[in-house]
């Protein structure tokens, strides 16, 4: 069994394990069946699904029903493993690509969780999200503009707190 986080929720971990043709999370089972290397599809409910998949190292890259999501295997061997090694709240570049388009404006109010950008990388399109709620401060690149894997591609100050 392994343990994954989503990185938007890094204090929730969750069991996988693959056994046969199903995936079993948290122990509840869910049949999967592979169109081709990166695309599958599964039932939710009784409503089948399906799901585009992009492995990079010990991070998987998952859209299901348009929605993107990073999920990280958990290895307690690496020391950075449970914290994401990410700056607080910046959210970088999972890999390289090119900014497809801005879904919030410099200087807008944001939740942790909202849409900020959608970036297109290995053909797959994913939105990134807020890291914490706060102003979003800056989005170093333009739409159509290239980046690199570790990029900071969104900053976002918290909110103050009343003194």
């Amino acid at each position: 069994m392994t343990s994954y986080v989503f990185r938007s929720d890094p204090g929730r971990r969750h069991q996988v394990l693959k056994h046969g043709n199903s995936l079993h999370v948290d122990g509840t089972a869910s049949p999967v069946r592979a169109l081709d290397p990166t695309h599958y599809t599964t039932l939710i409910g009784a409503r089948p699904a399906h799901l585009r998949v992009v492995t990079n190292g010990d991070e998987v890259y998952l859209q299901l029903n348009g929605r993107s999501c990073v999920i990280e295997r958990v290895d307690p061997t690496r020391s950075a493993a449970a914290s994401g090694a990410v700056a607080q709240g910046t959210s970088s570049a999972p890999m390289p690509g090119v900014v497809v388009g801005w879904l919030a404006e410099p200087g807008s109010r944001v939740q942790a969780g909202d849409a900020l950008l959608v970036i297109e990388s290995m053909k797959l399109q994913m939105t990134i999200e807020a890291p914490q709620s706060g102003t979003l401060e800056d989005l170093p690149f333009q739409p159509g503009q290239t980046f690199q894997r570790g990029a900071v591609l969104a900053r976002v100050r918290p909110e103050e707190t009343p003194a």
